[in-house]
């Protein structure tokens, strides 16, 4: 059946862990872009190494956005970010590709990002979209690291997966 595909659609090589890179899911020249953060509050505790970012928080970097209702950053010691938390009805994401492979997008309540195992985690109503597959669950995670994804949680997970048109 998958035999007549010119090549697997990336978000089904991510899903099976065949080796797509840790840069596959994100256009790696973003990395080295600034970082610009808008909100109508802000409340940084140096003593605590957070910042809070609430009501109508936008994130940008290079082609990544970030929108989301409320954003907490914890930072290391260095300011860097170690764990983001982004809350919103949903949060919402998106960041070209490397290759280009186009877009993916990515929603849920709850958005987690920890720099240190380098993983994604979508919370509450997860939808994750690149071109025409998507993939659904109460509960994603994207480890990058080793490019691997786990779906799960209440109710079941759903996957579309749309042939190349070559």
């Amino acid at each position: 059946m998958f035999s007549s595909f010119s090549k697997w659609p990336p978000l089904l090589g991510l899903l099976l862990g065949l080796g797509l890179g840790t840069h596959a899911w994100a256009l790696e020249a973003d990395a080295r872009q600034p970082i610009y953060i808008e909100a109508d509050e802000v409340e940084v505790n140096e003593a605590n190494s957070t910042s809070v970012y609430v009501g109508h928080v936008q994130v940008d970097q290079g082609s990544m956005r970030l929108l989301a209702d409320h954003v907490t950053v914890y930072h290391r010691e260095d300011r860097q970010p170690r764990l983001i938390i982004a809350l919103g009805q949903p949060a919402r994401y998106k960041q070209l590709l490397d290759d280009d492979q186009g877009e993916v997008q990515a929603f849920a309540k709850r958005m987690e990002y920890d720099a240190d195992k380098d993983e994604l985690a979508l919370i509450g109503e997860g939808l994750l979209i690149q071109g025409e597959d998507r993939l659904t669950g109460e509960r994603i995670l994207y480890d990058r690291a080793k490019a691997r994804f786990r779906a799960g949680g209440a109710g079941r997970v759903k996957i579309t997966i749309t042939p190349d048109e070559s």
